[in-house]
């Protein structure tokens, strides 16, 4: 955890909802990935597959090439989506990740479930663990979701769970985290594009949480993009309202209520930070 850089890398993130390309102090994109959709029986499906490579071939490459950087310098992850895949019988993950080197890049890693959670974890002691004795941080993705608890800039606990924002949430039982030894009233970091985006609303809280993922529920596609941009002041923040990414927002949302009202969070902590801030900077550790 101590190594660090001169000169941050680039990374690339392959996540179950998203493709997050990065460089600290430079640049940090985000294009729809949509790996977790449909994902059954550890199996990837076949056109969130071709979603996935058409982001890479139409976006991400062509992005790479106008700011002079080869693919094989890039630090590639992958993180829960391919991880299950990884599992498949028919082998989608490692064909993925064929196709992921057939365009350059080299040697993609795919995150374990501990790494999942102390990278993300070690990105924001970074930045809050000077401040902020004892906290929470929760990584909410399209597969998974993760919760870590730091005390003293150490991490005490971490739990992953295979259940995400493209995940069936209304026939799964949601975790228990008071169950599983985490400890109730601490502050929150909110991690990845749905936290980022919640943690944009004025006045956070757990009221204010159940009240836009329920409002989100009854509206179509237009109607979230609407809402949530007469809510957010951020007009930095219209750009990741996107279609695909609006379609699973609500599931999201829930995924963050449940933590929240199940460890009675005390506050929200903000934080800039994510597992891929942390590999750009120190690039990977083992």
């Amino acid at each position: 955890m101590d190594k660090k850089i001169t000169t941050p890398y680039t990374v690339l993130e392959i996540g179950s909802g998203s493709f997050k390309l990065h460089r600290n102090g430079s640049f940090s994109t985000r294009y729809q990935s949509s790996l977790g959709k449909n994902l059954k029986n550890s199996h990837l499906d076949s056109h969130s597959v071709a979603v996935a490579l058409e982001s890479l071939d139409k976006q991400i490459l062509p992005f790479l090439k106008e700011h002079e950087i080869e693919p094989a310098d890039v630090k590639v992850f992958a993180t829960a989506a391919v991880r299950v895949a990884m599992r498949d019988p028919l082998e989608s993950g490692k064909q993925f990740l064929e196709q992921v080197e057939l365009r350059g890049f080299k040697d993609p890693r795919v995150f374990s479930e501990d790494q999942e959670c102390s990278y993300a974890a070690w990105a924001v002691i970074n930045e809050i663990g000077s401040t902020k004795k004892n906290f929470l941080v929760l990584d909410t993705g399209g597969a998974s979701h993760q919760l870590v608890q730091v005390a003293d800039k150490k991490i005490i606990r971490k739990e992953s769970f295979p259940i995400g924002s493209h995940s069936d949430i209304a026939n799964l039982e949601l975790p228990n985290f008071l169950e599983l030894g985490f400890t109730s009233g601490l502050p929150l970091t909110l991690l990845g594009t749905s936290g980022l985006i919640l943690s944009k609303i004025p006045k956070i809280n757990k009221a204010t949480i159940r009240e836009v993922f329920t409002a989100l529920e009854g509206l179509d596609i237009a109607g979230r993009r609407n809402f949530l941009s007469s809510i957010i002041d951020d007009k930095h923040l219209y750009h990741l309202f996107v279609d695909y990414r609006l379609q699973v927002l609500p599931n999201a949302f829930r995924l963050i209520y449940n933590c929240v009202n199940n460890l009675n969070v005390s506050e929200f902590v903000p934080s800039s930070q994510q597992a891929m801030h942390y590999v750009s900077e120190h690039g990977f550790l083992s």
